[in-house]
């Protein structure tokens, strides 16, 4: 085997095996047997599949099925002018003066895009592609290997499609493409500035942002005659190359330059918006940005529109690769700050981002033995990771249905690294070679994907959580529930002690607000978990109800600390309005509900902070908070009814009621609908409801 030549494809490139084709992963072509079935354990199912007899049938196939790129153009036009409000006859003229925040998908066609070649995504076990997979090495084994002779085009540069001009691309495509970057620096209609980038930053996303950037500033400087760049010129280089696949790569110089440079994409460019509105994760959100606004032309909804239109764009020429998926990610995030987590265009973006997951496959991304990271596949985890995450707590907030489920989700967790050791690849390997046997790190220190890992182990167990509140289950014994507890409980042990949250570190001189900030979203997340099973246990006859009002009280006065320390969590506020409704409201409840019913006097047995008085002085800042936020905020009306309702709670307390009759009539009083979060977990006001009367 050693002495034949190497089999090649039609592209003169080496042929990869079997397995790493089908896991869309690069192999290093070693015969008889590829590294990486090496390290998987899978050295007998590396096989190579004879090129001779498969390549003139698919060469056959993708000549009879590709039609011209002006036949797909004609066929989309239509789809794409409805969506956006305007029959399919409009001008181009028409195209370009439409309104330029009207959001549009020009996605037309979820299979075939403007190569013409369809794009199958990810088979799971159950496909055909399977059986034929295994069907195909058989076939390698029984006919022996043999070679493609044809030698590769020397400097040749492979393209999957061919190149397209810019009039051959449909009129709301050019005209999204001219808008998008006329918004750029020293253009028409330039809303960005990019400095000079920090040189102590060592991120490895700031140093791909950098790149971008400098890329960006080539392709539009100045003409030597003093004119503008050719905006049309530009955007067809754009789309001729976010028409390419992006392929993982172990190096991640060459995974980086994949879209950076010569190579940049439109997904490069929403890249830049998302960095601009801080669209990242939650402790790299707080730090600073090359990219900001020009003085006084800060505008949310614009940056809404743009990344839309990056995104948009992007899926004209692709069905989906790794960096449009946490663009899609970072959308969903953006979407949340400006329309509330409750609203249908949140929604409707994460749904969008977990169908792209799971068509690529990397919900199902098998861990190697020994685990060997690159920026690329540290890069997917992290992906999966946050999306699973914002999944979970998503339910937890408004009720609805899970759409990723962990039975599925065989990814591994990131590992605890820096986001400084992720683009030098010695850099790398000898990080992850220093972290424990969890994957934590052992300094002890908080990195921002240490919160991601974390969280995402409590949502895994929130997750279950859901499924029986939410499921039609047959019955859930206390004991399963009980076990459930434990093992929340043993996951909060395990963590490292930079994420346990102690009251004192907001009177250390020497802390770190982010990190304290940090730990507090694990603890908030823990006593979420726990509130939730409190509640079943109560619901399904546990006679222990003083656990839930000490849940509840913690929850609240934990999440009151942001509140009355808001100057020192200044850079935080905008998740303010998410924790107090996902947090403090439901826990505010259970406190009302123990002021009208009270189930102890004095002080608590299980928590000597909890008197009446303190319930009263809690709610009373709750009310506050509540108050601050405005009434156009995203959550704002959950907001106001929230604060309608403990208002109400505390005057029956310390007035009595109107009437002196029940306690519920003065309550019920000119309020024309009871609160309702039609979830009974998050519902604690359910004083308010007829049967409860």
């Amino acid at each position: 085997m050693d002495n034949e030549v190497p089999l090649r494809r039609l592209n003169g490139r080496l042929q990869a095996c079997d397995q790493c084709r089908a896991r869309k992963v690069a192999c290093d072509h070693a015969q008889p047997v590829c590294n990486r079935c090496i390290k998987r354990n899978q050295a007998g199912g590396c096989t190579y599949t004879i090129g001779s007899v498969l390549q003139p049938r698919r060469r056959a196939r993708q000549q009879k099925s590709r039609p011209t790129y002006n036949a797909v153009a004609q066929e989309a036009s239509p789809t794409l002018s409805h969506r956006s409000g305007r029959s399919g006859s409009g001008s181009e003229s028409a195209a370009r003066n439409a309104t330029p925040n009207v959001n549009v998908n020009v996605n037309a066609n979820a299979t075939t895009k403007a190569n013409g070649s369809p794009s199958s995504g990810f088979f799971g076990f159950t496909s055909h592609a399977v059986v034929y997979e295994e069907t195909k090495r058989s076939l390698s084994r029984l006919q022996g290997q043999g070679p493609d002779t044809r030698p590769p085009r020397p400097g040749a540069r492979h393209r999957t499609t061919p190149r397209l001009s810019f009039r051959e691309l449909p009129p709301i495509v050019r005209h999204m493409s001219i808008y998008a970057l006329e918004a750029l620096p020293g253009q028409s209609n330039e809303q960005i500035v990019f400095y000079e980038k920090d040189p102590e930053e060592k991120r490895w996303s700031q140093l791909v942002l950098a790149r971008i950037t400098n890329s960006v500033l080539d392709l539009l400087k100045r003409k030597p005659d003093g004119s503008g760049p050719d905006l049309e010129r530009v955007a067809e280089i754009l789309c001729n190359n976010s028409a390419q696949p992006l392929r993982d790569m172990d190096d991640p110089q060459q995974w980086m330059d994949q879209y950076c440079g010569d190579n940049l994409r439109w997904e490069s460019i929403g890249l830049i918006w998302g960095n601009l509105e801080r669209l990242t994760d939650t402790l790299n959100s707080l730090r600073p940005s090359h990219v900001a606004w020009i003085p006084g032309k800060c505008d949310k909804e614009l940056s809404r529109t743009h990344l839309s239109y990056c995104i948009d764009l992007a899926r004209q020429f692709t069905d989906g690769n790794a960096i449009l998926l946490d663009l899609i990610r970072r959308q969903t995030a953006f979407v949340s700050h400006l329309d509330g987590d409750a609203a249908a265009s949140c929604w409707y973006a994460h749904g969008t981002a977990v169908s792209m997951l799971t068509f690529m496959g990397l919900h199902a991304q098998t861990g190697e033995i020994p685990h060997t990271p690159t920026l690329c596949s540290e890069h997917n985890r992290r992906i999966v990771a946050q999306i699973y995450n914002h999944d979970k707590f998503s339910v937890a907030f408004s009720g609805r249905p899970a759409l990723l489920n962990r039975r599925y989700c065989m990814t591994p967790l990131p590992l605890d690294l820096r986001d400084e050791d992720l683009a030098d690849e010695a850099t790398l390997q000898k990080a992850a070679q220093e972290l424990d046997e969890r994957g934590w790190n052992k300094e002890g220190k908080m990195y921002p994907f240490t919160l991601i890992r974390a969280r995402r182990m409590m949502a895994s167990i929130l997750e279950e959580v859901m499924e029986l509140a939410l499921g039609c289950t047959v019955c859930t014994t206390l004991d399963e529930l009980r076990n459930i507890q434990v093992r929340q409980l043993e996951t909060l042990a395990g963590f490292p002690a930079c994420l346990r949250y102690d009251p004192q570190d907001l009177s250390d001189p020497n802390r770190d607000i982010e990190n304290v900030y940090a730990k507090i979203l694990v603890r908030l997340g823990h006593l979420q978990v726990m509130f939730f099973l409190e509640r079943l246990l109560c619901i399904n006859g546990s006679l222990e109800q003083g656990n839930l009002l000490v849940l509840s009280f913690e929850m609240l006065t934990l999440t009151l600390t942001l509140w009355t320390h808001k100057d020192q969590f200044a850079a935080m506020r905008r998740n303010f309005e998410w924790l107090l409704m996902a947090h403090a409201a439901p826990a505010g409840g259970i406190l009302c509900l123990e002021l009208l019913n009270p189930s102890f006097t004095g002080k608590h047995p299980k928590e000597e902070r909890i008197t009446r008085s303190s319930i009263i002085q809690n709610l009373s800042l709750l009310v506050g908070f509540l108050d601050w936020v405005r009434p156009s905020a995203p959550n704002g009306d959950l907001c106001m009814d929230c604060k309608v309702i403990i208002q109400r709670v505390l005057d029956h307390t310390l007035n009595g009621s109107l009437n002196g009759d029940s306690p519920w009539a003065a309550l019920a009083y000119d309020f024309p609908e009871p609160l309702d979060f039609n979830f009974d977990l998050l519902d604690t006001f359910d004083w308010l409801h007829t049967d409860f009367q």
